[in-house]
C-alpha cells in the first residue's frame, strides 16, 4: 500500500476575492528506486495549477484532477482513455473500499502523525522571498518491510503571491483526503504561512533515502480559458477504484505527489506538499 507523494499542495496566502484566476507551473522530480524485485527510473514531469476562488485544476501529461466546491465534487480525469471518476465532497473512503480493506484505512488513518516546524531561515526562491518549513510525517508500516517510515520535507513558503489562503486549505485538503492520513497532513499544511513554491522530501526505504522535489517556476494572474474546470462532455464515467486508480492504490493521485508524504503537494494531491 502506498502513499501519494506529493498533491498537494499550495497552502497560500488569504486575500479579498480576485477578479482572475492564478495560473502555477511547477516541475516535480523524483530519483530513481532501486530495491529487491522493483527498479523504477527517475521521473521528471510538469504541471500547471489552475486556481479560482471556489474550483482548482491540476493537470499534466496523463492526469487531471478537478475540484468543484460549488458542486462539492472531485474529477479524476484519464484525457487518453476519455474516463472520468467522480467523488463526492468531503470524500467517505469507506465509500468505495471493499470491506476487507476497510479496518487497514482506518487503523493507517488513526496512526498517521504529520508535524510542521517552522523556521526563521529565509531565502530567494527565484524571485520570491521565501521562509522555511520543516514536515515530519510518520507513515504505519508493517515490520517485515521495516515497521513505520518518518519522511521529512523542507518546505519553502512565500507569501509574495497573493491568493485565497482559506480556499486553497480547503481545495488541497479535499484532494489529501484520498489518502491514509491525509487528513493529518492537510492540517499542519494549513498552518503555513504564505504559498509553498519548493517542497524537497526525503522517504527512507530498504534501498536507501529516496528524494522528490517538487518547484514552481511560474506564477500568473489571469483569466482560466473557458471550460477549464468542466469535465468534457464525451467522456466516459468510470466508477472510482481506489485499489486501482489512486488512494490507497497510488494511482491518478500520484501525479500531484503524494499527498500522505510529508510536505504533501500543495498541488500535489495527493504525496507532498507545496509548490
Amino acid at each position: 500500500m502506498r502513499s501519494l507523494v506529493h498533491v498537494a499542495l499550495v497552502a497560500a496566502l488569504s486575500a479579498p476575492a480576485f477578479s482572475a484566476d492564478l495560473m502555477v507551473t511547477q516541475t516535480k522530480h523524483e530519483d530513481a528506486i532501486t530495491v529487491p524485485g522493483h527498479d523504477a527510473p527517475a521521473k521528471d514531469k510538469t504541471e500547471t495549477i489552475w486556481i479560482g476562488k471556489d474550483r482548482m485544476r491540476i493537470e499534466d501529461a496523463d492526469r487531471i484532477t478537478i475540484i468543484r466546491m460549488d458542486q462539492k465534487k472531485m474529477y479524476l480525469i484519464d484525457p487518453k482513455a476519455k474516463t472520468v471518476s467522480t467523488i463526492d465532497l468531503p470524500v467517505d473512503m469507506k465509500k468505495y473500499l471493499p470491506e476487507q480493506v476497510a479496518p487497514m484505512y482506518e487503523m493507517m488513518m488513526s496512526h498517521t502523525k504529520a508535524v510542521l516546524t517552522p523556521t526563521t531561515e529565509t531565502k530567494k526562491i527565484h524571485d520570491w522571498n521565501a521562509t522555511k518549513y520543516t514536515m515530519t510525517m510518520t507513515l504505519p508500516a508493517p515490520p517485515q518491510v521495516g515497521g513505520d517510515r518518518t519522511v521529512t520535507s523542507e518546505i519553502w513558503a512565500t507569501k509574495d503571491v497573493a491568493v485565497d489562503r482559506a480556499a486553497m486549505s480547503d481545495m488541497y485538503a479535499a484532494m489529501m483526503s484520498l489518502a491514509p492520513g491525509g487528513a493529518a497532513l492537510a492540517d499542519e499544511m494549513k498552518k503555513i504561512e504564505g504559498m509553498p513554491v519548493l517542497i524537497e522530501r526525503t522517504t527512507p526505504g530498504p534501498g536507501g533515502d529516496h528524494k522528490s522535489r517538487d518547484e514552481v517556476t511560474a506564477v500568473a494572474s489571469k483569466d482560466a480559458p473557458e471550460g477549464t474546470y468542466d469535465v468534457p462532455k464525451d467522456f466516459t464515467e468510470k466508477k472510482f477504484d481506489p485499489m486501482s486508480e489512486g488512494g490507497m492504490g497510488g494511482g491518478p493521485q500520484r501525479r500531484h505527489g503524494k499527498p500522505t508524504d510529508a510536505g504533501g503537494d500543495p498541488h500535489k494531491g495527493g504525496d507532498k506538499g507545496g509548490g
